[in-house]
């Protein structure tokens, strides 16, 4: 198959659904072998089989580092390279703030931002060698505003997503890596299925086009980042929000 990425191979974590799913099919969509990593590896097995023989599913735990590498050398192996990595593998909550334990804080920012720490450093030693790549984030209006309906831990992974992106844009840029981040708004997927009503409501109201985003609309813009019409953007943060937040 032809197409924007065509020849190239891509990582997506948290692949099993959501925002990741859309976003291994658009990729896969527009030529790309696609690895599809989520803890839940049956999920991604599956959903890879219905996307084609380019295909892949694995099981990934994130916040383990061997498990990471074991991830990134499985798509090299496989598809001879690493292109393009995008990280959606994330943990949502909505804890209040004086209540939310020291464990919970820790498993938030292990999902977030260590897993996306550990994701990138990982496909920057494939990357780096062959002088060429293109790494997304997903990092979250909550890491913008400090959360609407998301609690502070969840907020405060999300803005370290975001500045943990330009730090790789600035180390990798020179040898020929972009990295950018993704801020979606209220998107139409399993982390929002338990908002209650009214806050669903409140923040549709607050959005200028009025509604819930789709997954699909989020992965759009992750294939634009992934291919070479954006080979000059580099450290950008790009909202995907209605308008809910404007910077």
């Amino acid at each position: 198959m032809t197409g924007r990425l065509g020849g190239k191979t891509a990582i997506v974590t948290g692949a099993a659904s959501g925002i990741g799913l859309c976003s291994a099919s658009a990729l896969a969509g527009e030529g790309a072998r696609v690895l599809l990593a989520d803890l839940d590896g049956t999920r991604a097995a599956s959903a890879a089989g219905e996307l084609g023989d380019g295909c892949a599913g694995i099981r990934v735990d994130v916040t383990d580092p061997h498990e990471i590498e074991r991830m990134v050398g499985t798509a090299v192996d496989r598809f001879g390279q690493l292109d393009v990595l995008v990280t959606c593998a994330g943990a949502f909550h909505a804890t209040p703030f004086d209540l939310i334990d020291p464990g919970e804080w820790d498993r938030i920012q292990a999902v977030n931002l260590r897993g996306t720490f550990l994701c990138c450093q990982a496909a920057l030693r494939v990357m780096i060698p062959r002088g060429s790549g293109r790494i997304v984030t997903m990092g979250s209006l909550a890491g913008q505003v400090g959360g609407l309906a998301a609690g502070a831990a969840y907020a405060a992974s999300k803005a370290g997503v975001a500045a943990l992106t330009k730090s790789i844009a600035r180390f990798a840029g020179p040898h020929g890596v972009t990295a950018n981040c993704v801020n979606p708004g209220i998107i139409e997927t399993p982390m929002i299925a338990a908002w209650p009503a009214e806050v669903r409501e409140r923040t549709v109201g607050a959005t200028p086009l009025g509604r819930v985003g789709l997954p699909e609309e989020v992965a759009a813009l992750v294939v634009v980042l992934a291919s070479d019409a954006a080979s000059f953007v580099n450290g950008a943060h790009v909202d995907v929000n209605g308008g809910l937040h404007m910077d």
